[in-house]
């Protein structure tokens, strides 16, 4: 009897051992699949984002054509007026200023800024990475410590130091951009984006701000020499 009895204990205790598997399995397949639906969830808020920004871009160009053409209409319009001739030029003189950024400007925007105790750890790749994503987002002015940021701005590593416009630049890093706030956050806080990247190696965070001011960048910066207007053949 106590042969059977014992026989009989270790199989329920077999029996208890191979449930409680079962179960933490079963558990653990839960939570792997509640990981699975969480970030495919955040791909798809990610895409919408992206699609969001596309839409805008596209928005924003057809306001850009829509407004060349009322302008050209102006122009036409104004042949015969001298003194209105003269402010459609300036007007548009000052515009190409602001555009080449030749004029401080300030808007809603975000500021980012890399933490000064990182200092030695941001690399130029870091500053570039968050231009470009910035950019992407429609960004219409652009600054690193207050070197204005254009087409030909340069930012690089230099013994030790980051140059912008040929410049160095100290730490604390931070970048300034008149750009939609939201957009520009979502973008930089994305799965797998920018800041997830970089938090790696950096502190590095991103603030929302209704004035943020960009100065100018010096026009020695701009250089011409080598360029040569190519004349359109009538």
């Amino acid at each position: 009897m106590k042969a059977k009895r014992s026989s009989r204990n270790i199989s329920i205790a077999l029996v208890c051992v191979i449930l409680g598997l079962a179960l933490s399995w079963q558990f653990q397949s839960i939570r792997n699949n509640a990981k699975v639906m969480t970030l495919e969830n955040q791909k798809k808020d990610d895409l919408v984002v992206k699609i969001l920004n596309e839409q805008k871009n596209n928005e924003n160009l057809r306001a850009k054509l829509n407004e060349l053409q009322t302008q050209l209409s102006k122009f036409e319009n104004a042949r015969g007026n001298s003194d209105e001739n003269l402010k459609l030029l300036s007007d548009e003189i000052q515009k190409l200023k602001t555009v080449a950024g030749l004029t401080n400007v300030k808007g809603r925007g975000v500021v980012v800024t890399f933490s000064k105790d990182d200092a030695l750890s941001v690399e130029d790749d870091d500053l570039l990475f968050v231009l470009n994503e910035l950019r992407a987002t429609d960004a219409q002015a652009l600054a690193i410590n207050d070197q204005r940021i254009i087409d030909t701005s340069e930012v690089r590593g230099a013994g030790g130091y980051i140059n912008v416009n040929g410049r160095h630049v100290l730490p604390p890093y931070v970048i300034k951009a008149i750009v939609d706030p939201d957009d520009a956050v979502n973008a930089l806080n994305m799965v797998g984006g920018v800041f997830e990247q970089i938090k790696v190696f950096v502190d590095v965070s991103v603030q929302k701000s209704d004035n943020v001011e960009i100065p100018p960048i010096g026009e020695e910066l701009i250089k011409t020499d080598k360029l040569k207007i190519v004349e359109n053949d009538k």
